[in-house]
């Protein structure tokens, strides 16, 4: 455990002192780091999704495509859930029975192998 910890200050000091040592060690680390980020992504938008569902139950209507990022800004005035861990603003699909958030994932892309999408169901809607 001590070396590890060991390792870990001497990355930190080696990035902070050696700039052209961050890209590698970013990379380095990236099998480690992005399926927890990933993980804590899903966490969120399930968090929106449920926000949407519930948005829908009050009103009887889910926030229409060209309102999506004012409702964003309204219901998560700090940020902080309007967006995924790479600065995406989350983006919201509807299906007849589910609504679904979705991210570009890591490399900001839509339409690529690192996209997802998490549903959640709506109320009353359930075949």
């Amino acid at each position: 455990m001590t070396r590890l910890f060991l390792l870990i200050i001497l990355g930190l000091v080696a990035t902070y002192y050696f700039p052209d040592s961050r890209t590698m060690l970013v990379e380095a680390a990236q099998p480690l780091w992005v399926p927890v980020v990933k993980w804590d992504v899903e966490e969120e938008m399930k968090q929106v999704g449920r926000d949407v569902v519930s948005f829908e139950t009050n009103t009887g209507r889910l926030p229409a495509r060209r309102e999506w990022l004012g409702w964003l800004d309204y219901r998560y005035p700090s940020d902080q859930l309007a967006t995924d861990a790479w600065g995406n603003t989350y983006q919201l699909l509807v299906w007849d029975d589910s609504v679904g958030i979705q991210s570009f994932g890591p490399d900001r892309t839509l339409g690529t192998d690192d996209d997802f999408v998490v549903s959640t169901p709506r109320e009353g809607r359930r075949r």
